[in-house]
């Protein structure tokens, strides 16, 4: 009889460690965070009934309608975000506000940046927006005097020689960025991977854990479907919500078997253990009876590994150890391919080592052939 178990009581998972956005055409990333606050991954699927007979009993559900969606809250502030959310583009060199105080020669007042429309301006303005004050003053005149776009000269204010006045215009600032939201939101489609902590309880508890490894979850393709807005207090930070759902991986190929799980991932779980790649080998073993190999010739050691759950993989050979017991009968390189040398018998002795202190070994026997 077999015992299992549908999860370690021991481990646990926690915490958002990071998200990386990748576009799956160049494989460039393209989005990256690691002070997420919050993630959450959700699935649904509909089962649809089908009964019959005197009755009417269920005879079987058909699951359709597979959904997989999930949340991510992040602390930090990004335009990149807000693009992947909305399609929109990122541009520098913005149109931005700035004040610049002079003092007046004269009675009228010159700007020394280039003036540009305000962002709400027509296009057909002659004037970019802007607004003067006495130097000092606490109050904010909002008459628009307008400032021409040529000549830099504030057109509708008149000025007292000698006086300092602050006058608030707009001009392109070339580390200033822009996000242009698109009147109609088309939001990317990108390769999510979400990486959370695993860790083990320390005295039975969740508050003081260790490090065990790493859970990743991977959505080949996923679309944004966040909110670009911005909410902000006096007392807490503001967050972005950049949620997602998954795509089918290949929406031409359509397949099923028995409604089987057929086809490519909709998304993966994978788990990378602290402990090292070799941590859920069980054995090694040699199938069949070894090799046989003719002088001069070759054949590869058939060392398998043997995982704790029972399935069997074939290794990366060069991850292991080989060591021939008469190099005169036969010779091993590193990625255990043996090559006779002179008729006879002989033994490879394979090596893994699972850990600082573990190791595993298997024995392949050699027969050279004249």
């Amino acid at each position: 009889m077999n015992a299992i178990t549908l999860g370690s009581p021991n481990l646990f998972v926690k915490g958002v460690v990071e998200a990386i956005v990748t576009d799956p055409a160049t494989g460039n990333i393209i989005g990256y965070d690691t002070v997420a606050s919050e993630s959450a991954i959700t699935s649904s699927i509909n089962l649809g009934e089908v009964t019959g007979g005197f009755g009417n009993p269920l005879l079987i559900n058909i699951p359709d309608t597979t959904r997989i969606t999930g949340t991510l809250t992040s602390q930090a502030f990004s335009m990149q975000q807000r693009a992947l959310i909305s399609g929109g583009s990122i541009s520098y060199n913005a149109v931005s506000r700035v004040c610049e105080t002079i003092e007046a020669t004269g009675t009228a007042l010159t700007v020394t940046r280039a003036p540009a429309l305000a962002y709400g301006q027509s296009a057909s303005d002659t004037e970019g927006w802007c607004y003067v004050r006495e130097h000092g003053s606490d109050s904010f005149i909002g008459t628009n005097y307008g400032v021409d776009l040529v000549s830099k000269t504030v057109s509708g204010f008149v000025a007292t020689s000698g006086k300092s006045y602050d006058v608030i215009y707009f001009t392109p600032l070339t580390s200033s960025e822009a996000l242009a939201l698109p009147t109609m939101f088309n939001p990317t489609v990108a390769t999510i991977s979400l990486k959370f902590g695993v860790y083990a309880k320390q005295n039975n508890s969740v508050s003081n854990g260790t490090l065990q490894g790493y859970v990743y979850f991977i959505v080949p393709r996923a679309q944004f479907t966040g909110d670009v807005g911005l909410s902000a207090n006096q007392t807490g930070n503001a967050t972005t919500a950049y949620d997602w759902t998954a795509l089918s991986p290949d929406s031409a190929v359509m397949a099923c078997s028995d409604c089987s799980s057929t086809g490519e991932g909709y998304a993966y779980y994978v788990y990378v253990p602290c402990a090292g790649s070799a941590s859920a080998v069980k054995a090694l073993a040699v199938y069949g009876a070894g090799v046989s190999v003719a002088v001069d010739g070759t054949a590869q050691v058939p060392v398998v590994y043997i995982m704790d759950n029972g399935s069997v993989l074939t290794p990366t050979y060069t991850d292991l150890e080989y060591v021939s017991e008469t190099p005169g009968t036969a010779t091993v390189s590193e990625s255990g391919l043996v090559t006779g040398v002179a008729q006879g018998d002989t033994e490879v002795t394979v090596t893994l080592q699972k850990s600082d202190s573990e190791t595993l070994t298997a024995v392949c026997n050699v027969t050279v052939t004249a």
